[in-house]
């Protein structure tokens, strides 16, 4: 390079241009240029992700856009027509739905579906969703319920049949002899149990023998005088035996004594029950006042069972119910037996209620202090809930037989005349299809048979707490949810007391999961599916929400 900075040629004659180096707002500008490349990818990834996560709303927001402006009285008012049993039925006009022949019902435009009383939701399956969550149905039918309640308690005296002897005569006594010398001894009624001497006794012994002489006098009742004498000396007579009645004598004793004519009588006591001797509280030559208790007796042919059954059980148990007991010392012996009495209180500690059964103990073989087990075999249809139940429903109609759901429930009820009566119906749609099939409706207002009740089976209920509900198929793919009342649980399966009707099919599987479809997609309204075609309403347009892959029921 030459002393005045000019390039000097290069080898072999040619010459090298030298790129002027990069400031530093260049260097800048380079790097904002590729962030800005990078972020443009990164945008349009976003973008697109966006588009198809949001596809639904942008697709039915470009709908409303292009959809032709609405004309006529409906749009102006801002009212549109629906049907309460098939809310996708929606139109402008009025008209009658063309599933169910229902008038449809009159809302203001965007305001939520009202369902019919006792119905909590409505849910529309395609074929593939039943098949894929394994929505299986059944009939609702009348069965013979017999529910079984098992209670452990403990074998005791039937306090009925025992007898305390005391001695019943003033001061003191003296036990001469002693017939029954151990406890346990088996007695029967009569039977000597002690013979006591007592002054007391003697003494009244004697006074009862002077009356009797004075009154066998002769004398001439001629007179009035004579006359009263000898009713004053019969009475004495019978005051004086009356009293030894009072001490525990009996009337054969009494003769005895008249008979024999001494005052020296020794007082026998007798058994009055027959049984065992269960206390022994004497022995012979003891002195006993008046009062002491002697002996107890118990009569064993009848022993009571004292049990504690839950607060949940005691809808199953009544007075007078035969019950069967066991006990582990005799397997396969049973007892019958009946339920004598339940306590009025509960226990708070242990929310149980005593019940006492009265068992036959023939032979002695149930011991006082045993544990035994006693089975009570309930009849459902002999529960007072479901006899009340019954009795109101032979007298009041308060459900439609076509739909089942309660009257009022759409409107006023309307009647119509059928084989002889007069049936209610929930709506206009129901009289027709009343007539159609009578015999079909008409058998869901018959009276259960004997012994046996409308049940469903447990697979089929949804507890929430503070309500039941199953699921009926109203209609091929339509669910709906239904309030229920129902008895205790017998065995796989509730009893219904209300909400429901002989021949309706309710999902006996798979309920859970069109609970959950039905929270999934609250707006309770059957959905539009590949297999359903929606329903035909001539010009208007049918609006109803879709249930998209995503939010189909899964097993």
């Amino acid at each position: 390079m030459s002393s005045n900075g000019s390039a000097e040629p290069a080898a072999h004659g040619h010459s090298v241009d030298h790129a002027p180096p990069l400031t530093g707002w260049k260097k800048f500008w380079l790097v904002v240029k590729v962030v800005e490349l990078r972020l443009r990818f990164i945008a349009l990834m976003a973008a697109t992700a966006l588009v198809f996560a949001y596809w639904d709303t942008i697709w039915n927001r470009y709908d409303k856009w292009a959809r032709p402006a609405e004309t006529g009285q409906a749009a102006v008012s801002g009212i549109e027509h629906y049907c309460p049993m098939h809310p996708q039925v929606v139109q402008d006009k009025m008209g009658t739905c063309p599933i169910c022949g229902m008038p449809l019902a009159k809302r203001k435009k965007g305001e939520k579906t009202t369902l019919p009383e006792g119905v909590t939701a409505r849910v529309r399956l395609a074929p593939f969703q039943i098949a894929q969550a394994g929505v299986k149905t059944v009939e609702v039918g009348y069965a013979p319920l017999v529910q079984t309640l098992a209670t452990v308690g403990s074998v005791g005296f039937d306090e009925r049949r025992m007898a305390n002897i005391i001695s019943k005569v003033p001061g003191k006594s003296r036990v001469e002899t002693l017939y029954v010398n151990f406890t346990g001894q088996d007695v029967t009624a009569g039977q000597p149990l002690a013979d006591l001497y007592s002054p007391e006794l003697s003494q009244a012994i004697q006074e009862l023998l002077n009356a009797s002489g004075r009154a066998e006098q002769e004398i001439r009742p001629q007179t009035e005088a004579g006359r009263s004498l000898l009713d004053n000396r019969r009475e004495m007579v019978r005051a004086s035996a009356e009293k030894l009645k009072r001490w525990g004598i009996t009337q054969s004793q009494i003769d005895e004594i008249l008979t024999q004519g001494k005052s020296d009588f020794k007082f026998t006591i007798l058994s009055p029950i027959s049984g065992h001797v269960y206390k022994k509280n004497v022995v012979e030559g003891q002195e006993v006042q008046e009062g002491y208790p002697m002996f107890e007796i118990a009569d064993l042919h009848t022993v009571w069972v004292q049990a504690q059954v839950y607060e949940t059980q005691l809808a199953f148990i009544r007075i007078g119910q035969a019950v069967e007991a066991t006990v582990e010392a005799l397997p396969g012996k049973t007892f019958p037996g009946k339920v004598e009495f339940i306590q009025p209180h509960l226990d708070p500690t242990t929310r149980t209620v005593d019940v006492r059964f009265a068992v036959d103990n023939p032979g002695h073989a149930l011991r006082p202090g045993m544990f035994a087990t006693v089975a009570v075999k309930v009849a459902v249809a002999d529960m007072p809930e479901f006899r009340s139940r019954v009795a109101m429903a032979s007298k009041v109609q308060t459900v439609c037989p076509v739909t089942n759901l309660k009257l009022g429930a759409m409107g006023e009820p309307v009647a119509v005349e059928v084989e002889g009566r007069k049936i209610l119906t929930c709506c206009s749609a129901c009289p027709p299809k009343l007539k159609a099939s009578p015999a079909k409706y008409l058998a869901r207002m018959a009276t259960a048979p004997r012994d046996e009740v409308l049940s469903v089976p447990e697979s089929a209920v949804i507890d929430t707490g503070s309500r039941k509900v199953v699921y009926i198929e109203s209609e091929p793919g339509v669910f709906e949810g239904r309030e229920v009342v129902l008895g205790p649980r017998t065995g796989d399966r509730f009893p219904v007391l209300q909400g429901l009707a002989v021949g309706e099919k309710v999902a006996a599987s798979g309920a859970f999961l069109i609970d959950a479809e039905s929270r999934i997609n609250p707006g309770s309204a059957p959905a539009k599916s590949n297999d359903a075609p929606p329903a035909k309403t001539g010009d208007a347009p049918v609006r109803s929400a879709s249930i998209t892959p995503d939010t189909a029921i899964r097993q």
